[in-house]
């Protein structure tokens, strides 16, 4: 492993045990201004805590963002809302109004149905799988700067690895700041191990920048072919009706 990674990583001890499920639920990565764009399954997130026991939409909006922790922002209420109407007509969830003494607003409370138990299995027991494949922006950012030449490499790595470095300084310090939360620590903890196998990615990528990683050439060579076989296949039916013609 490179010096830096080892640096980067540290020593990560194992995390506090006690803590309830219903509250430490980490269901997001790092936001986007750390570069994870990954998209939230936040039906699951609900089916999860609604497996807890019943509840209503501005407890587990309280509750989800309390799992992910202040340096992730706000959730949006409206969208969470959305989400909920969603399951109910799916009939993962079942909502039923709940009035309250004073002059608080009545307010639904939403249960898990066995659907949802069932989706919520199916959905725990499928493994992680790359939505974007093998080649994604990065790789294609590589190939693409290999056109160009090496020193269009270098320097894409080199910009590449000053902003993974960068946000493995901002993670250090959130898991620090969060090392008190299970939940918080155990998501900020894979972020780092994310950013370090990134960080191998941009050395592999650097140590191929004196290669052509994209022979035009033989592409070239190999589309001509190609059109070149597929001519002679027509031209027995060209002859053909040629003769047929005098």
């Amino acid at each position: 492993m490179p010096r830096f990674l080892t640096t980067l990583v540290g020593n990560h001890g194992p995390n506090p045990d006690g803590a309830c499920a219903c509250q430490r639920v980490p269901v997001a990565g790092p936001p986007v201004a750390l570069g994870y764009r990954r998209l939230v399954a936040f039906q699951h997130v609900i089916l999860a805590l609604l497996e807890c026991g019943p509840s209503h939409g501005w407890e587990m909006k309280s509750r989800i963002e309390a799992a992910l922790g202040p340096e992730y922002g706000g959730l949006n209420r409206g969208y969470i809302y959305e989400v909920i109407h969603k399951m109910e007509r799916e009939g993962t969830i079942t909502s039923q109004v709940q009035r309250q003494a004073g002059m608080r607003p009545d307010r639904s409370v939403h249960k898990i149905t066995d659907l949802g138990h069932e989706q919520l299995s199916e959905w725990l027991h499928e493994p992680v799988s790359r939505s974007a494949g093998f080649r994604d922006e990065f790789v294609q950012k590589v190939l693409a700067a290999s056109l160009r030449g090496d020193d269009e490499v270098r320097d894409f790595c080199r910009r590449q690895r000053q902003a993974l470095l960068a946000e493995s300084r901002t993670l250090q310090t959130l898991r620090r700041e969060r090392d008190h939360d299970p939940g918080a620590a155990f998501t900020i903890e894979v972020a780092i191990l994310r950013t370090n196998a990134e960080l191998e990615c941009v050395e592999a990528a650097e140590a191929r920048a004196g290669q052509r990683l994209v022979d035009l050439a033989e592409t070239s060579d190999n589309a001509a072919s190609g059109l070149a076989a597929a001519d002679a296949l027509q031209q027995p039916g060209r002859r053909a009706s040629s003769g047929s013609g005098r």
